[in-house]
């Protein structure tokens, strides 16, 4: 009898007619350009715009004349330098040699966790199927091996490695130096407008409103846009906002890329090196819920429970911790145990817990039934012999 109601042999679908839901197609990314741009790179370019059209466009020329070559020069050339190598490190395809002389036709294979344990085995790539070198890793995002592999940065929206990896460092090095240098003269504009605005108007468009000091310009001195007083102090004040907490970001960043270049590593072996430690860490957090050693003025309560599956009772340590034990701390408390062993009281390992099982119960019940009665028995019997 066949309890399916199907015959015993049939191995294709029942309706030959539904669609198969088809493996999407993987592809490799070429660089940062590549589809889809990340949210970040965007930010990135907006942030870039508005550091450049604030402080070029409105603070510096508020500077005064002797000031205005450095206030241009200076800046102007950590920001240029910084939008050659960042865009460098955008477009350049950081992949190892091997996969960019593939040139990138046609689909890669779908990588099969059964058949292969790890994407690169014995320096050959079971995805992009090509042989590498001994430093490229697999980037998952950009679905390709990448010489010198170090991480892969979202900002920029490209893997950084041994091809562009240096160009990243000044990129980063250039945008530091540039808000900067433009954040000493925000911060100068903001504290000469409560002090000394006379001193910010030494354009020659101020001329015609030196009788109107709630006039400003803007954009000068290519196309001058009048403005308020408010909005130059609004714009320098979000101005030295976001530039502080870029320039802190970045700066982090650079002190971490240090650090690592003077210990010979890249992030993708720090992070490598740092999951062991917090593995570790939370083990011993685990620990704390359940410690090795009962101190003598901590009272430990057993509950114990009925079951009929003891292998499946508890789905981890801290489960058993937190259902059957639970410690009160109190002073001059303790525990007097009659069945404990006096030897295994002064040994370090952790004490262990031990449940009772209902047959053991009914023994136990009855060793003490037959206690009670030979001591009432030997009472009754004391009894008669003084009668």
């Amino acid at each position: 009898m066949n309890i399916c109601n199907k015959p015993p042999n049939k191995t294709a679908p029942e309706n030959l007619g539904e669609a198969v839901p088809e493996v999407p197609v993987q592809r490799a990314r070429r660089n940062g350009w590549s589809l889809p741009l990340h949210v970040f790179q965007v930010i990135a370019w907006l942030l870039y715009i508005f550091f450049a059209l604030v402080g070029f466009g409105i603070l510096v020329p508020l500077l005064p004349r002797h000031w205005l070559p450095a206030g241009y020069i200076c800046p102007g050339v950590c920001f240029i330098y910084h939008l050659v190598v960042h865009l460098t490190a955008v477009s350049i395809d950081p992949a190892d040699a091997n996969v960019r002389d593939k040139k990138y036709l046609g689909p890669l294979a779908t990588f099969n966790r059964n058949e292969h344990a790890h994407v690169i085995e014995n320096h050959h790539c079971h995805v992009c199927d090509v042989d590498v070198s001994a430093k490229s890793k697999h980037c998952g995002t950009c679905n390709k091996c990448v010489c010198g592999f170090d991480h892969h940065c979202k900002w920029l929206n490209n893997c950084v490695g041994e091809r562009n990896y240096w160009l990243f460092l000044n990129s980063v090095l250039s945008a530091i130096l540039g808000l900067c240098l433009l954040l000493l003269v925000a911060c100068y504009v903001f504290v000469q407008f409560f002090i000394d605005p006379t001193m910010l108007r030494s354009d020659r468009h101020f001329d015609a409103l030196k009788n109107h000091t709630h006039r400003w310009f803007v954009f000068l001195p290519a196309a001058p846009v009048e403005t308020r007083a408010s909005a130059i102090l609004v714009m320098a004040g979000i101005f030295i906002l976001l530039s502080l907490m870029t320039v802190i970001l970045l700066g982090h960043l650079l002190i971490f890329h240090i650090y690592l270049m003077w210990n010979k590593l890249t992030t993708y072996e720090y992070i490598q090196q740092r999951c062991p430690q917090q593995e570790t860490k939370e083990v011993d957090k685990q620990q704390e819920f359940c410690p090795s050693e009962v101190r003598p003025n901590q009272v430990l309560v057993v509950l114990s429970v009925r079951f009929s599956k003891p292998a499946s009772l508890f789905r981890s340590v801290k489960e058993a911790s937190c259902i059957f034990a639970v410690c009160f701390s109190f002073s001059k408390l303790y525990v007097h145990n009659d069945e404990a062993n006096p030897e295994q009281s002064s040994s370090p390992d952790p004490p262990s817990f031990r449940f009772a099982v209902p047959s053991q119960r009914a023994e136990q019940h009855k060793k003490r039934r037959k206690k009670t009665h030979k001591a009432s028995s030997s009472a009754m019997d004391g009894g008669s012999k003084t009668h």
